[in-house]
């Protein structure tokens, strides 16, 4: 009888509180607890977003509108939760990049604008594209910038995501471009640039990107071959009137192959696409004999930071022309015409001419054909006597000569 007391003891308590427990796990369960935050969540939004008035303590007045205090409210919200989503979705920061701990940012990071000192900055890709300094939200001091490949494409000084002091400037294969001073991510005042192989090409002033002022002209081989006066990215050629042969030889250093006759004498300076003239005794020593005139073998004229390649390009810029016509070659003009249409850089009808030599770069003009004739334009201005020559009267031209205007007209 006692044992059946205690059955129905303990059946009446686990009939008490085995609800209890039921509750409890029920409660403490996850899929009850996510349930309920989504329902709260739920009926606050639905709470929230129900904007209708429905007394006027329900509005705000603005400037004489009456806006619901829950329509407020609920763009205010939604303008906050949008705001936090854009905040975390572009500020994807790491706190320690690599043994050094430099922080690395997303290049549209909203966090990047308030970075100071040296970061690393990843490219749309992901890739790295800069690691240097920063200042003020933008690229400024020393850095290193990169391209997809990884191959730096420019180091040195930024102002302002630009190029600007000390820096370098890269090729895409690597080598180097330009070293030197940048203004505005252009080669601006001193710096030496080279060609794709490595060999120097320029070295001395630039002005906006081009080579302007005082500079010296390197070959293939990273031999000097000229040293003077630039503009533009232009050799200034008519700087070389007026001046003594033996002056010449100072300024050129490249290769050049003399043709003289009784009477005057030529001598191509092939690694500046030039040659001068000069008249008098051919027994006369070099110093003494003066740059009469200057042939520029090129079918375009560089002059005031602007290239001319047409005849009607060059009467807009000088006006009237001061002759215009048919003439026979010279003998000056007969060289540099066989030397273009060797090197096919202009004319295709070579002139006749008898030459005799000992030398390779030293040639006596026994004779040429006077009856080959060109086409000329000549043009005054600035003191100086410019002159087209033409196969024929047409649209172009293939070289010019530059000689002082005596006359001074």
């Amino acid at each position: 009888m006692g044992d059946n007391l205690f059955r129905v003891l303990l059946t009446s308590i686990k009939a008490k509180v085995t609800p209890l427990v039921t509750k409890v796990k029920m409660w403490t369960s996850w899929n009850f607890i996510r349930t309920n935050i989504i329902a709260k969540i739920r009926d606050f939004f639905t709470s929230l977003l129900d904007v209708r008035p429905r007394h006027k303590k329900d509005y705000y007045s603005v400037f004489g509108w009456l806006v619901s205090r829950r329509l407020a409210m609920a763009v205010v919200v939604a303008a906050g939760v949008l705001s936090l989503y854009y905040l975390f979705s572009t500020c994807k920061t790491l706190t320690h990049a690599g043994e050094e701990g430099i922080k690395t940012y997303d290049y549209n990071s909203v966090m990047l604008r308030f970075a100071e000192g040296k970061v690393r900055i990843r490219g749309k890709s992901g890739y790295l594209a800069y690691e240097g300094e920063v200042k003020g939200g933008s690229v400024t001091g020393y850095g290193t910038l990169y391209n997809r490949e990884g191959v730096v494409v420019y180091q040195g000084n930024f102002d302002k995501n630009r190029y600007q002091g000390n820096g370098t400037r890269y090729y895409d294969s690597g080598t180097m471009m330009y070293t030197g001073n940048f203004q505005n991510n252009l080669f601006d005042g001193t710096g030496r640039l080279y060609r794709e192989n490595g060999s120097l090409v320029y070295e001395g002033e630039f002005a906006l990107g081009k080579k302007d002022g005082n500079g010296k002209l390197y070959d293939n081989g990273s031999n000097l071959v000229y040293s003077g006066s630039f503009s533009q990215d232009e050799l200034l050629y008519g700087s070389l009137l007026g001046k003594k042969v033996s002056e010449i030889a100072d300024i050129y250093k490249g290769k050049r192959v003399l043709y003289e006759n009784d009477r005057d004498f030529a001598v191509v300076l092939e690694d500046i696409d030039a040659m001068y003239l000069g008249w008098g005794d051919s027994q006369s020593l070099d110093d003494e004999i003066v740059v009469e005139q200057v042939l520029v073998l090129k079918s375009s004229l560089g002059l005031g930071g602007k290239t001319f390649t047409t005849i009607e390009e060059l009467k807009n810029y000088f006006g009237t022309e001061d002759y215009e016509g048919n003439s026979e070659v010279t003998m000056p003009e007969a060289v540099a015409i066989n030397w273009m249409a060797d090197y096919q850089k202009g004319f295709q009808r070579k002139v006749d001419m008898e030459l005799s030599s000992d030398y390779d770069d030293y040639f006596v003009v026994e004779g040429f054909d006077p009856a080959y004739t060109v086409y000329l334009y000549s043009f005054r201005k600035d003191g100086l006597i410019y002159t087209f020559v033409c196969q024929d009267r047409g649209d172009t031209f293939s070289f010019y000569s530059i000689e002082k205007d005596e006359g001074g007209a």
